[in-house]
């Protein structure tokens, strides 16, 4: 019966909500120069950019990985193992598709996100190359040799 009820609750869900519709993620502690959740998905994408997927949670605990794996795991407890050097300490909401959140764990090589309690998954690959300015050389002024 329980299950009857989240599959009819997400279904309303769906036919209220047009398509992929990824909201702005409020958090008080976000003012000032501190980036939150939306900044970072704005930075990253646009919700025509990221294309969600279907993958299965891997099962079992994260203690025996192979060399250079990492398990990320979400808020729901869905487990991705993969290859790439964590950022982020841990998941951070970004958003909502479908009435449903969307959490984000950033890593060296791309972007993970996650929409909690389902199996869709997305990845947001960074550029290999980046480029960096460097800052204008600054000299102090010339000295006059007569002063």
């Amino acid at each position: 019966m329980r299950t009857n009820t989240i599959i009819v609750l997400s279904w309303i869900c769906l036919l209220l909500s047009p398509g992929l519709a990824l909201t702005q993620y409020y958090d008080p502690e976000a003012a000032g120069t501190a980036t939150s959740g939306a900044d970072i998905l704005e930075a990253s994408g646009t919700e025509t950019d990221i294309k969600f997927y279907e993958r299965q949670s891997n099962f079992g605990d994260c203690d025996w990985l192979a060399p250079g794996a990492i398990c990320l795991i979400f808020s729901d407890q869905y487990k991705w193992i993969l290859k790439d050097y964590r950022i982020s300490s841990g998941p951070i909401p970004v958003g909502s598709s479908n009435c449903l959140p969307i959490e984000l764990i950033r890593c060296y090589y791309a972007d993970y996100y996650h929409i909690l309690g389902t199996s869709l998954v997305a990845i947001d690959k960074r550029d290999p190359v980046m480029e960096i300015d460097t800052p204008p050389l600054i000299c102090p002024p010339p000295q006059s040799p007569f002063s």
